[in-house]
C-alpha cells in the first residue's frame, strides 16, 4: 500500500494513461473504494485549479487535459515538433554529411544508391542542420555540405568527435529499422 496521497496517485495514473480511466479501473488499480476515489478526484481537481492542467470526465472515465486557454501555445509547439522529425532517408543523408563532410549532394545520392537527394538537402538546409561549405574544385563545381551548430544541439553533441563510430551508428540504425518493421501491421493473406 502506497503512502502517497490518493490524489497524487490518481494524478500519476491519469498522466500515463492512453485513454480515460474509468472509476472502476481506478478503484481496482489503486485499491480504494468509490468514495475514496471520488474524494481523491475532487482533491486533484482542486489542486489543479492554479495549473495549466484540468481534470476532464469524458468517455466514461477521467483524464488530464490542458486547459483551453493554452491551445495556441500547444498548437505552435506541436507544429514545431512535427517540423523537427526526420524521415529515415533524411536521417541517412544527414549521417553521411556528418561522417563524410565536406560532401556533395551527388556523393550522398551515390552512397545512398538513389538518383537525387535535392529535396532532402533543401530540407536539411531549411532546418539549419547543414550548411554550404563552398564549391568542390572539380568539373561542375558542385556545392559541398557540412553540419552546423544546430546539428550538434539537436543531437546533444558538444562537437563532432562525440559522434558514435560509424559501426555503432550502423548498428543503432539497423536496430531502428528492425523496430520500424516490427511496428508495421502484418498483411492478411
Amino acid at each position: 500500500m502506497s503512502t502517497m496521497p490518493l490524489d497524487a496517485r490518481i494524478e500519476a495514473l491519469l498522466f500515463v494513461a492512453d485513454e480515460p480511466v474509468t472509476l472502476a479501473r481506478m478503484q481496482d488499480v489503486l485499491d480504494c473504494s468509490e468514495d475514496e476515489a471520488r474524494r481523491g478526484l475532487s482533491q486533484l481537481e482542486s489542486r489543479l485549479s492554479d495549473s495549466s492542467m484540468m481534470l476532464a470526465e469524458i468517455g466514461g472515465g477521467f483524464r488530464l487535459e490542458t486547459k483551453p486557454e493554452f491551445a495556441d501555445d500547444i498548437r505552435e509547439f506541436l507544429m514545431e515538433s512535427r517540423k523537427s522529425r526526420l524521415s529515415l532517408a533524411t536521417l541517412e543523408s544527414l549521417a553521411l554529411i556528418a561522417y563524410k563532410q565536406p560532401i556533395t549532394a551527388v556523393e550522398i545520392a551515390e552512397m545512398r544508391m538513389v538518383t537525387s537527394v535535392g529535396s532532402i538537402v533543401k530540407n536539411l538546409l531549411e532546418k539549419k542542420l547543414i550548411r554550404m561549405l563552398g564549391r568542390r574544385k572539380v568539373v561542375g563545381r558542385p556545392m559541398m555540405y557540412g553540419t552546423t551548430r544546430d546539428f550538434l544541439i539537436h543531437f546533444g553533441l558538444n562537437d563532432l568527435s562525440e559522434l558514435p563510430s560509424l559501426e555503432e551508428f550502423k548498428k543503432q540504425h539497423m536496430d531502428q529499422v528492425e523496430l520500424a518493421l516490427e511496428d508495421q501491421p502484418q498483411s492478411e493473406n
